[in-house]
């Protein structure tokens, strides 16, 4: 990764980028993320009010609970692409490229495998799924619903098969480069939709087609820049897919896949409840607050995300001074971000007023639940990436799974005499575990006083 100038001078006058290897390269992916991320978060913003100006709410409650449904497709990897950023950051740590390039090629054609497998069982069950009594959805008020799924699943799909290109660049200590597909595929996104609302009607179908399409899009582009590029080595070859290491990748992978059931679950289902429950058109203000306070959210994970491939090269080499030191940063910027929280609840109804005017009114009870509930995950993340890159999983697992099981009769339970702010309220208490748990296994492992299940 290159330097561009006015990071070369910031350099050279406040001496930013002092330290080791590796934190220097750490400290390079966090102000290129902050800067990706900066267009990122104005995109993700610009688009809710255009795409509500472009469909009816209730249509756009319809596509937001379609997406995260399609967003399920992402675990159906069986955890094989967080086993795989673990296993090819080792690799690399090790200089080893030619193992490398098998959990490569291993794991795409595995998931070629997985993606193939799902999309046919879909097909044939597509045409017995009642989408409208799923998603209790007017059919009259949303047109062609089932060609909108099919069309969307199939882009889903694509961009699940292809998410390996992102999975490299994060083993590689790189997640800025991720960051940078996902914002390219967010403005192509953008610059369509807008397009669109000056030529055309709105239509749930054009919505779809172009949030689906657009990230795959980039991602084909990304593929041979990726490897037959930055990354030549670790290129996928049919003479490289090794079946025997498929068994340590899915080891390492089904725990994750776990975690990734069990937080879908809990994460996943909340759209849905809401439009069982309440109706579509009350899935807009969960979304647009839930998306307001992920501004906190997306600025602490930029700062976060090299610490799991970084956690895995120096855990890897022993070098426990390095991550304590990082970790202690973590901390500050936990505290900073836990303001920075508060700040954004009280200005939350002059943010909404300003971002979507009154097309939908958020009530501040919401708000300071949605609030509360980004300072828990802020806390819990802090420590769970670190345990994520060394592969540390079983505490974090059994704690998941017992919150999953929690969440849906809590949301379904408080929904009815809450409202939306009900569902929020469950999300606070189902995570609230992981952040007392984590920091303690943290330091269990880092003083080398883990043993049984923590140091596991």
């Amino acid at each position: 990764m290159g330097t561009p100038g006015f990071l070369i001078y910031l350099n050279h006058k406040f001496n930013l980028f002092s330290g080791d290897e590796r934190s220097i390269l750490v400290k390079k992916n966090i102000y290129f993320s902050f800067l990706i991320k900066g267009f990122s978060i104005s995109i993700s913003l610009l688009l809710v009010p255009l795409t509500l100006n472009y469909l009816s709410v209730y249509e756009f409650g319809v596509w937001l609970t379609l997406s995260s449904i399609f967003t399920w497709i992402n675990y159906f990897d069986i955890g094989l692409g967080n086993g795989l950023r673990n296993r090819l950051a080792e690799s690399m740590a090790k200089n080893d490229k030619k193992l490398g390039q098998i959990y490569v090629s291993t794991t795409f054609f595995i998931l070629s495998l997985i993606v193939t497998v799902v999309f046919l069982i879909f097909l044939a069950f597509q045409p017995y799924l009642n989408w409208a009594e799923i998603l209790n959805a007017d059919p009259e008020k949303v047109a062609n619903l089932n060609k909108v799924i099919v069309l969307s699943f199939a882009f889903f799909c694509l961009n699940f098969l292809f998410k390996i290109i992102g999975i490299i660049y994060a083993a590689a200590q790189k997640p800025a480069f991720n960051d940078l597909i996902t914002f390219l595929g967010s403005l192509l996104s953008l610059i369509i939709i807008f397009i669109l609302t000056k030529t055309t009607e709105g239509t749930l179908m054009n919505v779809a087609v172009v949030f689906s399409a657009a990230p795959t899009v980039i991602l084909l582009v990304a593929y041979p820049i990726t490897f037959f590029g930055y990354f030549k080595d670790f290129r996928p070859k049919i003479s490289a897919i090794k079946p025997y290491y498929a068994k340590d990748l899915m080891n390492l992978g089904f725990q994750f896949f776990v975690l990734q059931i069990s937080g879908l679950l809990i994460f996943g289902t909340s759209n849905i409840i809401i439009s069982r429950i309440l109706g579509p058109e009350q899935v807009a203000p969960y979304n647009i607050a839930f998306k307001y306070f992920s501004i906190a959210t997306m600025v602490f994970n930029i700062i976060i995300a090299p610490m799991w491939s970084a956690s895995t090269d120096a855990f890897a080499k022993g070098d426990l001074l390095w991550i304590k030191k990082y970790m202690q940063g973590m901390l500050k910027v936990s505290i900073l971000s836990t303001i920075g929280v508060v700040v954004l609840i009280l200005t939350s109804n002059i943010a909404y007023h300003l971002w979507i005017g009154t097309a939908v009114i958020i009530p501040f009870k919401l708000s300071i639940w949605m609030g509360i509930y980004t300072i828990v995950v802020l806390w819990s993340t802090c420590f769970s990436t670190f345990l994520f890159g060394i592969g540390k999983l079983r505490i974090q697992l059994i704690n998941t799974v017992i919150a999953s099981c929690l969440f849906i009769p809590l949301a379904l339970w408080l929904s009815k005499s809450l409202g939306i702010t009900g569902i929020v309220i469950a999300l606070c208490i189902t995570n609230l575990s992981g952040a007392i748990l984590n920091p303690l296994q943290y330091k269990k492992i880092i003083s080398g006083k883990a043993s049984g299940i923590w140091d596991k």
